[in-house]
């Protein structure tokens, strides 16, 4: 009987977001037949789209994603992370609306 290398699945890491945007969690790994070291990021769909349109957008010596995991999960390069955060954070910013920026609505701000 013919034996193969045997695959341990490693613990998947804490971490998540309750309310949308993004959170990374350490996913390294000690083995090399493994997909390199990398952060997991747990987001929603939304956010996922956005931070997959960060990626295409940049040179391929300079993509960041390592693997698209499912719907909510996606493996970033290390070296990635603070700026994809910075990036979610303003694109987040940008798209939280205010009753005062609704003007030419009738609204009741008490």
């Amino acid at each position: 009987m013919p034996r193969g290398k045997a695959r341990t699945k490693s613990p998947k890491p804490a971490g998540g977001s309750a309310s949308g945007g993004a959170s990374v969690s350490s996913g390294a790994s000690a083995k090399s037949d493994l997909p390199s070291a990398g952060y997991l990021l747990t987001c929603d769909p939304p956010a996922k789209q956005f931070i997959k349109h960060l990626n295409e957008t940049k040179r391929a010596d300079k993509r960041f994603i390592v693997e698209d995991l499912d719907a909510t999960h996606l493996l970033i390069k290390e070296s990635a992370k603070e700026e994809v955060l910075r990036k979610i954070e303003a694109w987040m910013d940008e798209n939280v609306f205010t009753n005062v920026e609704r003007l030419g609505e009738n609204l009741d701000t008490s």
